[in-house]
């Protein structure tokens, strides 16, 4: 009945793999164009018989004889048929290694037919020994290849400076070293103990990156043969004697001489009488030789104790695979009798289940070997193993024989990724941190040096974050950051990066661009503009939506920089001067910017010091009633009197003290001034008078501000009218709904309100009809061209029209002639102030020309 039932599961098995077999048969093509270049044992063209082979050329034969399609072989160097992948001309390459850079135009199968590593090559007169004496060498690398861009990863990791030089294959990389042009060649190690012979070449012991080998398609094509392979080549996998393993026998193992010279049987002839002779004395040793045998025996029963205690997976084999010892833990894993060890061959069982095909390829290198393998053990439980190899002489000390030691390392390595995981990666966005975009920027800076790429970074800056932040509180404040990291994100390309700096400042890295410098720039601004105009639209947070801009500085590397720490800070640079320049813009790095923003970053620690040290003078510019001409009242000013670069303008010092977070102190310092100078006035004056004080958008924003102004008030018995606040347009806009409430408690204080600089903003007079207002101050810019321009006429006369209908009273700024105070006083103005009637002057100046 068992093996009635036994038969049934075969049929079942075969019948279901002939019909999956026919399946993929019916997807495929009737010839395949597939490359091949030479990298011998895997595949190289064989000028005794005029065609490809190797390990690759005969699995892909074979395959093709079973599915029935045929392959047209195309030959060539390594860097051309590279070429041809991408332009999809050829339907598959075989024998690559993996990188996500070739996986952005190659589709990988889940099968690997080989495992290599990078390995050195030098001539036989060489006295290299380390990596670290590669340094000022001249190293020969396979154009494009993977183990090239290993190799000089690893160099600049441990700081080892070589020079490049490239060759199509690896004969010519080879022939390099052999005529003395390189110091070292690069290659992975089975093309490099092919290549050792022909060019009399040292095999040195600087190996590196081990790492898989593929058969590999154009990038969504040719699904159907990738589909093939894979099942082929796993089923070839599962079975111990299959093609696969035949093949791979032929092309890595080296072939054993089993001839026997003429002289070894005389020599036995000798041993035997010698054997005969010697016979007599062995009698005489039996007993010390039963006592010596007794105690290796002895030994090796303390072996096995001290190799089971170990917690580790433990086995030694010799060359063929056979197993000489085990201990609990190997046997464990493998599920292996342990009265059954000797019997049982390691290669047999790596091959007779899956869960081992991760496993170390047991080779005969003399090389020590350690590597990290991520495996399932005989239950099907993944671990992750620290194996490591030692060759040591097995029996009669002639056989090669190796020591395996497996450690589990799993939970060690699930927190080590934790913890390198939270080195490398934002806790708020999960993006990159500033550790793991140096990296990336390390890398991007090799590769664009060793390919002449051109790439940039944007520096991105959201405006005014700060007040956001603080008026709305951090949870907020962490809110829109994810948003905007969200928003940012949709803008960049699955090869570029995006990083959190902290606070609010992410990086943009674009590491492949255009290689004209022009164009490259172009491709960055573009990018730039998309994530202002995402950063534009409103971002809802509970039930509140909240307006955000950013200000982007631009590099583009080589140009501005060949260092990640240059191309950082410049970029930084040219974000500030962004900032400067008035916000929610992009800038591009220029060699003047930079000395610019060192002054202004002069400026800003100077800034910091010039209220303590009575470095900022208030001076007051009179505003005069219209009909007699007399004052009414000042706008309060401000003058830096800077110790070395003399007197500077609010225009060139209040963006950096928005800039620094210096703009509140400043501002309720320059109330309270204003404050204490009406008290000072307000006794000896002859007639009510006001003093203006003009507020920026960061002190409407600032929670405290309402709280602030009401204790100033109160402390210095401010009476009503005597205080005057002016507010630009844009102010009203971009905070309308505050300004409205500000501007009501502000009223009931007592405080009166004007729309300072009116005209050169978006305001509407059906927005203003709805602000309680008490002034207009119409912008210098259209007073000076009065009554002369047409068009600035139309403009003030309007504005003074429709201020008479909403009962508002109308300041002109920057008179300085008679005829413009003839046609203002004719179109009914009521304030004027301008140069005509007095430049800004200090207390003392001003108490000496007008009366208050």
């Amino acid at each position: 009945m068992k093996e009635f039932v036994h038969t049934v599961v075969a049929l079942s098995l075969l019948i279901f793999q002939v019909t999956a077999h026919s399946q993929a048969n019916n997807a495929l093509k009737k010839t395949y164009r597939i490359g091949y270049f030479d990298t011998p044992p895997l595949q190289f063209r064989n000028d005794k018989l005029n065609q490809p082979d190797g390990l690759a050329i005969e699995i892909l034969n074979k395959m093709a004889e079973e599915h029935g399609f045929t392959i047209d072989w195309v030959y060539g160097d390594f860097p051309d048929l590279m070429a041809m992948m991408k332009a999809k001309r050829l339907d598959a390459l075989p024998s690559l290694g993996y990188s996500v850079q070739r996986s952005e135009f190659l589709d990988y199968p889940k099968t690997n037919f080989s495992n290599v590593w990078g390995q050195v090559f030098l001539s036989s007169d060489s006295k290299i020994e380390s990596l670290f004496d590669l340094d000022g060498k001249t190293i020969a690398l396979l154009e494009n290849g993977v183990n090239g861009l290993n190799f000089i990863n690893q160099c600049e990791q441990f700081e080892v400076d070589c020079r490049y030089v490239y060759g199509k294959s690896y004969a010519e990389v080879f022939q390099m070293v052999a005529n003395k042009s390189a110091d070292a060649a690069v290659s992975n190690n089975l093309a490099g103990l092919d290549f050792q012979q022909d060019y009399n070449l040292l095999v040195s012991s600087i190996i590196f990156n081990p790492f898989k080998v593929f058969v590999t398609t154009p990038k969504g094509t040719n699904a159907e043969l990738l589909a093939a392979y894979d099942q082929t080549l796993g089923r070839w996998k599962q079975e111990p004697d299959s093609f696969y393993y035949q093949a791979r026998s032929k092309w890595t193992l080296a072939q054993e001489d089993n001839t026997i010279p003429s002289w070894i049987w005389y020599s036995l002839l000798g041993l035997l009488i010698f054997g005969l002779v010697t016979m007599v004395a062995a009698v005489l040793f039996k007993r010390q030789v039963k006592y010596q045998v007794t105690k290796l025996m002895q030994r090796e029963i303390q072996l096995n104790q001290v190799i089971n205690i170990v917690p580790h997976m433990i086995f030694a084999n010799d060359y063929e695979g056979k197993i000489i010892l085990a201990n609990e833990n190997a046997c464990q894993f493998f599920g292996i009798d342990k009265d059954d060890i000797e019997s049982k061959n390691i290669y047999s069982i790596l091959r007779s289940n899956a869960n081992f095909e991760n496993l170390i390829n047991y080779t005969t290198s003399s090389n020590p070997f350690n590597t990290e393998v991520v495996a399932k053990d005989i239950t099907g439980t993944t671990k992750t193993l620290m194996m490591s190899k030692v060759p040591y002489s097995g029996r009669q000390d002639l056989e090669p024989a190796m020591v395996t030691v497996g450690v589990d390392i799993s939970q060690v390595k699930a927190y080590e990724e934790e913890i390198l995981y939270m080195a490398h990666y934002d806790s708020l966005t999960d993006l990159p941190n500033r550790e793991l975009l140096k990296d990336r920027l390390k890398s991007s800076l090799a590769r664009a040096k060793q390919f002449n790429h051109v790439g940039g970074i944007l520096h991105i800056d959201l405006d005014n974050f700060k007040n956001i932040n603080d008026s709305q509180g951090h949870q907020v404040g962490d809110k829109l950051i994810k948003k905007v990291a969200l928003r940012i994100k949709s803008c960049v390309g699955p090869g570029d990066t995006l990083a959190r700096l902290g606070g609010d400042e992410f990086i943009i890295e674009l590491p492949e661009l255009k290689n004209e410098l022009v164009t490259a720039e172009k491709q960055a601004i573009e990018v730039a503009g998309m994530v202002l105009k995402k950063l534009k639209q409103p971002i809802g947070i509970e039930g509140n939506h909240y307006h955000i801009t950013a200000s982007v500085g631009i590099v583009i590397y080589p140009r501005d920089g060949n260092h990640q720490s240059v191309l950082l800070q410049r970029a930084d640079t040219a974000m500030f001067e962004a900032k400067i320049k008035g916000r929610n813009r992009i800038q591009v790095f220029e060699e003047g910017i930079e000395s610019r923003v060192k002054k202004n970053h002069q400026l800003e620690n100077d800034l910091r010091l010039a209220l303590k040290n009575n470095e900022i003078n208030v001076l007051y510019q009179p505003v005069v009633d219209a009909e007699t001409e007399t004052i009414v009242g000042s706008e309060v000013l401000l003058r830096w009197q800077h110790p070395t670069e003399g007197e500077i303008m609010p225009t060139e010092f209040i963006p950096i003290a928005e800039q620094a977070q210096l703009i509140l102190e400043i501002g309720y310092w320059t109330i309270e001034e204003a404050c204490k100078q009406i008290i000072k006035w307000k006794d000896r004056a002859q007639r009510p008078f006001f003093l203006a004080v003009n507020l920026s958008v960061i002190q409407i924003r600032d929670r405290n501000f309402l709280e602030r102004v009401t204790a100033l008030i109160h402390q210095y018995k401010i009476p009503k009218d005597y205080l005057e606040f002016e507010v630009t347009e844009s102010i009203l806009l971009s905070e309308n709904q505050r300004s409205i409430e500000i501007i009501n408690q502000l009223k009931l204080l007592g405080i009166k309100l004007s729309i300072d600089d009116f005209g050169t903003g978006y305001s509407s007079f059906d927005y203003i009809r709805k602000l309680p207002l008490d002034k207009i101050k119409i912008d210098k810019s259209f007073i000076k061209d009065v009554p002369a321009d047409t068009s600035s006429t139309t403009i003030v006369k309007t504005i003074l029209k429709m201020a008479e209908e909403m009962q508002l009273e109308v300041v002109a700024e920057g008179v300085e002639t008679a005829t413009q105070i003839a046609f203002l006083k004719q179109h009914h103005c009521q304030y004027f102030q301008g140069y005509y009637f007095s430049k800004p002057k200090t207390e003392a100046q001003l108490l000496a020309k007008h009366k208050l």
